[in-house]
């Protein structure tokens, strides 16, 4: 018995793969991709550029959509007038074809989702408070211009030498510039802790710790190491150690 092929049901098929087409759903989708992607944004250049390139992507999506449609024989000449708006294209793209508007709430809540979490956006909200409490709580090992090994993060480790009490301000310095300080007391000995931090207004360029100053006086070169070392890896006790050392080494 010889196969029979439906050519209308086939064309029917062909049809409804047009109008569901990749290319409608990456638009729906999109959005969440430049929100991933912008982790890896490591400058506000960079930034910009990624969501340009998701903006023109999408449109692209929609021009091959548009295609695949007037193949389906749809007028797209009016659905053409919204394609710099997803949400409302999706609308009347799906009103168009007499489907239902899932793929339109999912592309207004996408979006929207975007326009509330982008980097630029939320670093409206970032100051020198925010900065400081982001320095606290970040690592030891993101330091840029220290080496050494702990599983503590910063705030953690200048609490531990300087005391409950250690009070931390900000300032900026620069356009991109903040530094952020930690002043207190060891042993009767006023200390101050700065560190810079590099922000450009969309991503951390840097974090780095600037300055010691012990009794008012900046330390440098192994006096500064050493001193950072104590605060950052081996801890408090270890100062007492030193000083004994010292002493003894006097003697």
């Amino acid at each position: 018995m010889e196969n029979v092929i439906d050519i209308g049901q086939t064309e029917q098929t062909v049809k409804r793969l047009d109008l569901n087409n990749g290319a409608l759903w990456y638009v729906c989708v999109a959005p969440v991709f430049g929100l991933f992607l912008e982790r890896y944004a490591a400058s506000y250049t960079v930034g910009v550029a990624l969501w340009i390139g998701c903006v023109i992507s999408m449109l692209t999506a929609e021009l091959i959509d548009l295609h695949l449609l007037s193949k389906c024989g749809y007028d797209t000449s009016k659905l053409k007038l919204w394609i710099w708006l997803f949400p409302i294209y999706v609308m009347k793209r799906e009103r168009l074809c007499g489907h239902d508007l899932l793929k339109c709430a999912l592309c207004a809540f996408v979006c929207l989702m975007a326009l509330v979490l982008n980097g630029f956006v939320r670093s409206i909200s970032i100051d020198g408070d925010y900065l400081t409490v982001s320095v606290q709580n970040t690592g030891v090992g993101s330091l840029d211009n220290f080496t050494g090994s702990s599983a503590k993060v910063i705030g953690e480790c200048v609490t531990d030498y300087l005391g409950d009490d250690a009070q931390w301000s900000n300032e900026k310095t620069a356009d991109t510039v903040w530094e952020i300080t930690a002043a207190g007391e060891h042993e009767g000995v006023k200390y101050e802790v700065v560190f810079s931090v590099g922000y450009d207004g969309y991503a951390y360029q840097s974090l780095s710790l600037e300055r010691l100053i012990k009794d008012g006086e900046e330390l440098h070169d192994d006096d500064f190491s050493d001193l950072a070392r104590i605060i950052f890896i081996d801890g408090k006790d270890s100062s007492s150690d030193s000083e004994a050392e010292s002493s003894d080494s006097d003697e």
